[in-house]
């Protein structure tokens, strides 16, 4: 059972220097299985004054038991180009196209990964750097793909709701339907019988969570009131309009 899905997207920062940064974008794709939306256009640009070697990967994605990401290396997209070499001020587009299959029904989610490659450009004939290791700066952002067959839509339920402590409850929430959900909500609203130990409008450790298709969430809670020992606990759960 999942514990905490983080949202979508996300940069990682190697080695602590700016000097070799590049862009990638946008953060979230989203693919249909056929028709003009199965190829979508990714942009990579560099504002600096390097040459910079980047590659881009799509990664198959789903949550471990345990709730941590896994990845595996996919053929599901075509790729153009892979690599590139950036000139300084240079902009690209990168076309992506999903080559996979369908056959259940269900939204797959994939992670586009664009790396800088450790290369060192050196002008011809130029001499050696003296320092004995040249570390530089490795950027890579992870993006979110998902790939949406018609008709698939999330369906997120709270599947159960516990005590955790005197003051503290358990909400487990589910997404039960065929398509991902980050939980973006109007209220939540934890009840023993008609007394109600927590009623929430917003909180940030529910809204940072991202059910895929399949997945379980809980998350931990401070009430209000008392938890009583031997009465149901229920939770009523109204969501707004997700976005990615």
């Amino acid at each position: 059972m999942a514990k905490i899905i983080l949202r979508s997207a996300f940069v990682f920062l190697l080695l602590p220097s700016l000097a070799w940064a590049f862009r990638f974008s946008p953060m979230v794709v989203e693919f249909t299985p056929s028709g003009s939306r199965s190829t979508q256009v990714l942009i990579v640009e560099n504002p600096g004054d390097e040459k910079l070697p980047v590659q881009i990967e799509a990664f198959a994605r789903h949550t471990g038991k345990g709730g941590e990401e896994i990845r595996t290396k996919t053929e599901d997209f075509a790729i153009y180009p892979e690599q590139v070499v950036l000139l300084p001020k240079e902009k690209r587009n990168v076309r992506v196209s999903w080559s996979g299959k369908i056959t259940d029904g269900k939204e797959k989610a994939y992670r586009l990964v664009a790396s800088q490659l450790p290369v060192d450009f050196r002008e011809k004939n130029s001499a050696p750097k003296k320092t004995s290791v040249n570390l530089k700066f490795l950027l890579q952002y992870v993006a979110s793909a998902y790939v949406t067959p018609e008709g698939a839509e999330p369906r997120v339920i709270v599947k159960q709701v516990k005590k955790a402590g005197p003051r503290k409850v358990s909400v487990t929430f589910a997404n039960e339907g065929t398509a991902h959900r980050v939980l973006l909500f109007k209220s939540l609203k934890i009840k023993a019988s008609q007394n109600v130990l927590l009623e929430l409008t917003g909180k940030k450790e529910i809204e940072s969570i991202n059910l895929l298709p399949g997945d379980t969430a809980a998350v931990e809670l401070e009430t209000t009131k008392e938890v009583p020992a031997n009465q149901e606990l229920k939770a009523e759960l109204t969501l707004k309009e997700s976005d990615n």
